[in-house]
């Protein structure tokens, strides 16, 4: 019996194959590259951005990655020209022709920066505890902290975040702790627009596939329900809204490789 993997890989395969179009959206950590202790280290193998490459520049493909990480950052990373990306949770996207960025977050950019500074003046007496201060939010891991020092992360986290007229939400995400800006705006909504403005560049007939791995990847899965194949890459330990799951990065991996491969010699 063909597991979720196979089901993707023959229908999407055969779908290229046959000369039809796609959106491929993807997220980066834990679905494009294995989880890591240091998110600098998060580096996408030379294999795999080749794939993305190959897919990006055929004329039946868009790609687009749709990351938490500063958008410059994941640009970097990826480094495939003619992907789209979107960072801080798709606060701010840019593809090769086309850019936004959420006004109501570029409001509280100032703010953010602010509470990126408190933040990184705290971490050094918190062993372990790192900033990721992004354009439009700010990140606080705490995987290397101690269980027993974990509850000062927070303590410094409420203090940083206590200022007049501030408008920020809070995200629990696999060890670390997100603060974005108040605004009727996530991967979910940055997606509906992502697919909206890259169908327009495709001929029909189009298909919309969206994969990720972590709790922010949900709204995107209920944003798309019924309009796209959705995957959550990684183990089914807990539930999920997308329509199918794969085991691990590794297989993630090897269906864009697999998508790559698919396209006619002409395309690719």
């Amino acid at each position: 019996m063909a597991n979720d993997f196979q089901r993707i890989l023959a229908w999407l395969t055969d779908w290229l194959a046959g000369g039809g179009s796609l959106v491929l959206m993807a997220d980066y950590d834990g679905t494009l590259t294995p989880i890591v202790s240091d998110p600098a280290d998060a580096e996408l193998e030379p294999d795999v951005r080749a794939d993305l490459g190959l897919l990006a520049r055929s004329p039946q493909v868009r790609v687009a990655i749709i990351s938490g990480r500063d958008l410059a950052d994941v640009r970097r990373r990826v480094a495939v020209p003619e992907a789209v990306y979107a960072g801080c949770h798709g606060l701010e996207i840019e593809g090769p022709d086309f850019a936004f960025r959420h006004p109501e977050a570029v409001a509280q950019q100032e703010l953010l920066r602010a509470v990126g500074e408190t933040l990184s003046q705290r971490a050094p007496a918190i062993t372990g505890m790192r900033v990721e201060p992004k354009r439009l939010a700010v990140a606080v891991h705490y995987r290397d902290v101690a269980a027993a020092e974990r509850r000062l992360v927070e303590v410094a986290l409420a203090r940083a975040i206590q200022r007049p007229g501030s408008r920020l939400k809070i995200f629990h995400g696999a060890k670390v702790i997100e603060i974005l800006p108040q605004v009727g705006w996530n991967k979910g909504h940055c997606a509906l627009w992502l697919r909206d403005r890259l169908l327009r560049d495709l001929a029909a007939p189009a298909v919309v596939f969206y994969m990720g791995d972590d709790w922010t990847d949900e709204n995107t899965f209920q944003a798309l329900k019924g309009q796209a194949i959705t995957v959550r890459v990684g183990a089914a330990d807990s539930p999920s809204k997308a329509d199918y799951r794969l085991d691990g990065v590794a297989e993630a991996q090897q269906l864009l490789a697999a998508l790559a491969g698919a396209l006619p010699r002409s395309a690719a």
